[in-house]
């Protein structure tokens, strides 16, 4: 039975300061994941927040009274089932800062949003002015009590997909991130090949064995490692390809597989490219 396991517990108070709830955690039940996806809204706070805070949302007029008046290019969530949760961590004096939610899961007594902030190096470009960093995301509505704990950004995962250029329908980009303790969809993958942390996701139940997969990676990838490669030519004649980008420790490793089987690619690589396509085809029918 796996259980909330909590240190160093912050709340961020909605417009208040910063206070310590340590005491208030409870473990009663059995951990799941919560479904959960990204938010991004066409305009900008009213007023940006002086220290760190989050923003829970639960209607339209909620919304207008936070954020400017704009036009939205597609729907709002339906707050009939749904909420949207922002986590701001106030002004900093320059750019390069980030805040980021890393997971959310839930017991029967409350709901822990583990989230983690970026610095900008010391060497780093930056913009001279100051900055407010926010994360929003919608999930579904709960009477149970929020609480945060900042963890260390998530560095090690897997992107797995397949995809057809001369295409048209749901299944010509499916793409979905493996981590540790969660799968994430990117569900509007329209322009690939992309950078997928800027693409829309959406965050699942589904809790995958990253471990096992890890272990089926054969050694023709593991010997590129930091390294983009393609074998043959993926979608030169819309047959498609096949994709993985693996970080190991923050070193990312992207492969470029034609559907095809071109005589660059060796049987076990063949092979893997299967338990690529299984892996996706799989996630799916969890999504």
């Amino acid at each position: 039975m796996k259980r909330f396991i909590l240190a160093a517990l912050v709340a961020l108070s909605f417009y208040s300061c910063t206070d310590s709830i340590g005491d208030d955690v409870q473990n009663c039940g059995d951990v799941k994941n919560v479904a959960y996806e990204n938010f991004v809204y066409c305009t900008q706070l009213k007023e940006n927040p002086t220290k760190p805070i989050y923003l829970l949302i639960n209607s339209n007029e909620d919304l207008q009274k936070q954020f400017a008046p704009c036009d939205p290019s597609g729907p709002l969530p339906d707050f009939t089932q749904k909420r949207v949760l922002g986590l701001l961590s106030g002004p900093k004096a320059t750019g390069g800062y980030n805040i980021k939610i890393q997971s959310v899961i839930e017991d029967d007594c409350q709901i822990l949003v583990q989230y983690s902030e970026r610095e900008p190096g010391q060497n780093e470009n930056v913009t001279m002015a100051t900055t407010y960093p926010a994360d929003y995301i919608v999930l579904p509505k709960s009477d149970k009590p929020v609480l945060f704990s900042k963890v260390s950004a998530a560095i090690d995962y897997a992107i797995v997909g397949t995809y057809y250029g001369e295409c048209t329908g749901a299944d010509c980009y499916q793409f979905f991130k493996i981590e540790n303790h969660k799968v994430t969809k990117y569900p509007t993958v329209t322009n690939f090949p992309v950078e997928f942390n800027q693409t829309n996701y959406k965050a699942l139940i589904f809790r995958d064995d990253f471990a096992s997969f890890l272990s089926k990676i054969p050694t023709d990838i593991k010997n590129i490692k930091g390294q983009t490669k393609t074998f043959g030519s993926p979608d030169a004649h819309d047959q498609g390809g096949v994709y993985l980008e693996w970080s190991q420790g923050g070193v990312v490793t992207k492969v470029y597989l034609d559907n095809d089987n071109t005589t660059d690619q060796t049987a076990d690589l063949i092979a893997f490219k299967k338990v690529i396509r299984d892996k996706v085809a799989e996630l799916k029918t969890k999504s």
